[in-house]
């Protein structure tokens, strides 16, 4: 009984030590099970492997030829350093980027280090060809091959696919030393890259992390006013019945949605095919590091809440507020109803709960319903409004006709012979 107790105190201390201390700095999660599995596509990478998750994958082994060629350019663009003072760099922050890792990296320092330092130089390397196009190559795989480019920042807004940025602008200030404001920062060159108009942001964790950042309206979210269970069951087809204007907002912020004075102001989307796994990335990010705090969430399940059928749909595209470069509205529905299976809603905190209660509270009030129901039945169309005053032309007229032969009649009774046997 001794030596059993003895053993498993020895495994257990073993264990114990080699278990790695929780880090402030863990920001890049592997997607939970029931998430993956609901579809497990959206998560992958198609063609490049960013950071450990998926290095090993044999589809995406064919770009670690283009990384080298990209190393090469990178280190030929930066005559100040050589190969060894950037695995110098890696290798004194490993400990540190190992940490923003949710699960233990089963790497060698020495895998570890040249993977960093591939990837990072693929990722400005690409960037940098994206600034400034005089750098693409003649025969550069990337930029000459049609969609390659559109795949490849797909690849990078995946939560599985990430490096810390801190070591990105490491690499990237030591190669490339700004000798004035009009040199683009890693920063700039990012947001370039993904569309996006140049920024001030501090703290960026990783790409993931930039991109919902940049979607985050301001000012900061409001306290909610109550905690109460989130009741929003009304569809677009239900507003739009009960006499809700819906126009495209003018706004920046994708996030922007406002009602006033019985309009629904909502910035355009484009919906395309990469656009779910766009979403639901930034949606598994804030579950697992934003959960209490989540706005991509919290717009995703309005969203679905507004649209149930392809009818919602139209009304959306009609007024310009989507923009539909999937196949058909029937797609558009089931993408937001697929979403929507795949979050956690923390509804005490849920960022557009006022906007919730006040199209709650038009919508309820009976009059603007049975006005709106009266105006899209009877005056949905410029005949039908013709139809309609003519109707009440021919019933005022008739009206009056009925009272003056009615009037006629009384006069001539009066004057008859026979009035004393009608009185």
């Amino acid at each position: 009984m001794g030596d059993l107790t003895n053993q498993l105190e020895a495994s257990l201390k073993s264990k114990l030590d080699e278990l790695p201390p929780l880090s402030s700095y863990c920001c890049i999660y592997k997607v939970p099970e029931n998430l993956r599995t609901i579809n497990e596509a959206a998560y992958r990478p198609w063609v490049v492997s960013i950071g450990p998750f998926h290095r090993k994958d044999e589809r995406l082994l064919r770009m670690e030829e283009q990384k080298l060629r990209y190393l090469l350019s990178f280190m030929n663009r930066c005559q100040n350093q050589n190969l060894g003072s950037y695995i110098e760099l890696i290798k004194e922050q490993e400990v540190v980027i190992r940490q923003f890792y949710a699960e233990k990296i089963e790497l060698s320092s020495y895998e570890f280090t040249e993977m960093v330092l591939l990837d990072s130089a693929f990722t400005i390397e690409v960037f940098l060809r994206n600034y400034f196009p005089q750098l693409v190559e003649e025969n550069d795989q990337i930029f000459h091959r049609p969609g390659m480019v559109v795949e490849v920042s797909r690849d990078m807004k995946l939560i599985e696919n990430q490096l810390p940025f801190f070591i990105l602008e490491l690499l990237y200030d030591s190669a490339f030393k700004r000798d004035s404001e009009s040199s683009p920062s890693l920063l700039d060159i990012t947001c370039k890259f993904f569309s996006l108009p140049p920024v001030t942001m501090s703290g960026i964790k990783h790409f993931v992390d930039f991109l919902r950042t940049s979607l985050i309206p301001l000012p900061p979210r409001p306290k909610p006013e109550n905690k109460q269970k989130l009741h929003f069951h009304i569809t677009a087809t239900d507003l739009h019945e009960a006499g809700v204007k819906f126009v495209a907002s003018k706004s920046r912020s994708l996030l922007d949605i406002e009602f006033t004075k019985g309009t629904l102001k909502i910035p355009p989307l484009n919906l395309e095919d990469i656009t779910e796994s766009f979403f639901q990335n930034l949606m598994v990010f804030e579950q697992c590091h934003y959960y209490f705090d989540s706005y991509i969430i919290d717009y995703i399940t309005l969203l679905h809440f507004l649209i149930n059928t392809p009818e919602d749909v139209e009304i959306l595209v009609q007024k310009g507020i989507i923009k539909n470069w999937l196949a058909n509205n029937v797609e558009v529905s089931n993408l937001f109803n697929s979403m929507f299976r795949q979050i956690k809603l923390a509804d005490s905190n849920f960022y557009y709960s006022t906007l919730c209660q006040k199209l709650n509270e038009y919508y309820y009030t009976p009059w603007r319903r049975q006005r709106a129901i009266l105006k899209q039945k009877y005056f949905n169309h410029p005949w039908a409004v013709i139809s309609f005053i003519y109707a009440t032309v021919l019933l005022l007229l008739t009206i009056i006709q009925v009272t003056c032969g009615v009037t006629s009649n009384i006069r001539t009774t009066s004057g008859s012979p026979y009035r004393e046997y009608l009185l």
